[in-house]
Parts: structure tokens; C-alpha cells; sequence
């Protein structure tokens, strides 16, 4: 473990512990310049579960991953909607490592509730036959999620079928990210931009630049990051997807010259891409505060669609999305 990663994993540790006790014993000066500073920087969240459904409640007894908890009944849940940027099952990082301990701190032998997707349908149980859920402290009503999130200890990862509580999650991630918490400090594991995305193909990332352009061909939707969509960085939304924007009053053909964080699995298809198929997956950016995608304004009807290009689907994760 190297100096930089250790350094990450001892203020993680010491945010999480002050978060709980409401003061600090010891603090790194470069995230925390002061003890009043720290203690109003991280707070236990809680969320707003409204938009899911309680469909159990327990005791946890062991924390299997920094993703991962058994309950006493002997079910398996898996915490929805983020990631660990380092995680590897076969050989975790110091990011992995620390958040578990987090979690074994917060949630071992602790009652919790259980929230899950109203759709009974999809997205419940994943391919592992996992619950797919967010877990809230009984004796605080704290969330798990929210909690490594406000930490820096993971980032957002919906999907289409899981994006319930992605704006919440997304504006803990951002705060997060403004303070410098955990993984935002650390290089390896900052926002890319669209020129170092080829860089990264083959993995789960965070892009953000400004669209120079959309087009649309065979009601693939794209937003184009260069003058040069053949190398390129692009977002992609298959077709498939649409209604889904149409419904959030998302028009992202008026997208173009609009800063945009995307997020996803890095793909190569004429340059790297991120195929998005649900809103939370894209962020309009105003300002460095982040901004759901809300957009209803009309496309320009004068538009040339210049982009000839086939839709590809992505290769997927080497490390499967287990919210899937």
C-alpha cells in the first residue's frame, strides 16, 4: 500500500469516526483544516425513501464486502447504486478495504430497515439471487449509502432499473467531491475528461466536458465531446432508452454546448463511449453545482445530422454490475 492510498484510508477512517462521535481525535489538516470545519463537513445522512418500499426489516450480522451484507435470516443484500472504484473480490484495494471496515463499523449487529424498487418485477434481486436494496440504521435512521457516499468511499452507480434515489445520491457524491472527501483527492480516482477517457476503456468512469454536437441516426442519440466523432469521446442513448428521457422531460438533442458529466462503463466503438439508459446517468453542470437533467427545451429543427454511425452495445464489465 503506498503512502497516497494510506493516507486515503486513514482520513476515510477518521471522517467516518468523527461523523459518529461529533469530534475528532486526530485529522489530516489537508482535508480538515479545523475540528469545527470537520465536524460540519461530514454528517450522517439521511435519506428520502419515499419513492421506494419498505419490504423487510432485520439484523445484520456480517458485512461480506464494502457491498455486500448478510442479515440474520441468512438473506444477502446489495447495497444499490454505488461503487467502489477499487474493489476486486479476488484482491480489494485500500478504497475497498476501508470502506468495508466503514460498513462493518455502521451496520454489524445493528437492525436496519429494508428498502427496495416498487416494481416487485426488476430490480429486487440480482443475478447472484442478492437482494438488490438501501439500508437504513434503525437506532439513528442513518443511511448506509448516504453515508459512504458523503464520505468520498464510493461514487454513484444506478441503473435503469435501480435509479430511484439517484438524485440524492448524486447530490451527496457532488458535496463530497467539493470538499475533496476520500476518492476525490486522489488523482487515480478523480473525474476524467473527454481527451483521457480513451485512457480508461474498459471500466467504470465519470466523464465530464461540453457536448460540441448531437445527432441522431436510427434513433440512436448521440452527444459528441469532439469535433471528430470517429476518436472521439460520446455518450450514446439507444433508442430503446428513449422514452425513458421523453418521460423525465429530458430533450437532449438541445444538449449541444451544455457541460455534461456522464458516467458508465467506457466502451471503443469509433473512440471511447458511455451508453446511458436512464437520466441519472447524465448530469448537466452549471457552475461546478450540480444540476439534474431537467431539460424541456425544444431541438433546433435546423440541426444537420452529420453522424453515420450503427449503435454498438458495450462490451460490459469484467467485474459484473451487481446491481444487475
Amino acid at each position: 500500500m503506498n503512502k497516497t492510498h494510506l493516507h486515503l484510508k486513514n482520513n476515510l477512517y477518521k471522517n467516518y469516526v468523527s461523523a459518529i462521535l461529533a469530534a475528532f481525535i486526530i485529522v489530516s489538516s489537508v482535508i480538515f483544516p479545523t475540528i469545527t470545519q470537520a465536524q460540519e463537513s461530514i454528517k450522517m445522512p439521511q435519506g428520502d425513501f419515499s419513492s421506494l418500499r419498505k419490504t423487510g426489516a432485520g439484523r445484520v450480522v456480517d458485512v461480506i464486502s464494502p457491498l455486500t451484507i448478510k442479515m440474520q435470516d441468512g438473506s444477502i443484500i446489495h447495497l444499490s447504486g454505488i461503487d467502489i472504484p477499487d474493489l476486486d473480490y479476488y484482491n480489494p484495494g485500500p478504497l475497498s478495504i476501508t470502506a468495508m471496515e466503514i460498513l462493518s463499523d455502521f451496520l454489524k449487529n445493528k437492525n436496519v430497515r429494508i428498502f427496495q424498487t416498487k416494481n416487485p418485477n426488476e430490480g429486487r434481486q440480482n443475478r447472484l439471487g442478492h437482494k438488490i436494496a438501501h439500508i437504513q440504521r434503525m437506532e439513528d435512521d442513518v443511511w448506509a449509502q448516504g453515508l459512504l457516499l458523503s464520505l468520498g468511499a464510493a461514487r454513484v452507480r444506478t441503473t435503469k432499473y435501480t435509479a430511484e434515489m439517484g438524485e440524492q445520491m448524486l447530490a451527496l457524491e457532488q458535496k463530497a467531491r467539493a470538499e475533496n472527501h476520500g476518492i476525490w483527492a486522489i488523482d487515480g480516482f478523480k473525474v476524467l475528461n473527454p481527451n483521457n477517457a480513451q485512457e480508461h476503456i474498459g471500466s467504470f468512469q465519470v466523464v465530464e466536458g461540453v457536448v460540441k454536437s448531437v445527432a441522431m441516426r436510427q434513433n440512436v442519440i448521440y452527444l459528441n465531446f469532439g469535433h471528430n466523432w470517429r476518436e472521439d469521446f460520446t455518450v450514446t442513448v439507444p433508442a430503446k432508452s428513449s422514452k425513458i428521457f421523453r418521460t423525465a422531460k429530458i430533450n437532449l438533442q438541445s444538449w449541444g454546448g451544455k457541460k455534461v458529466r456522464a458516467r458508465g462503463w467506457v466502451g471503443s466503438y469509433n473512440g471511447p463511449y458511455i451508453e446511458a439508459d436512464h437520466p441519472q446517468q447524465l448530469e448537466l453542470v452549471e457552475n461546478d453545482n450540480l444540476q439534474t437533467p431537467k431539460s424541456s427545451a425544444m431541438a433546433n429543427p435546423n440541426e444537420t445530422n452529420t453522424d453515420t454511425r450503427t449503435h454498438s452495445t458495450s462490451p460490459g464489465s469484467a467485474l459484473p454490475n451487481l446491481n444487475d
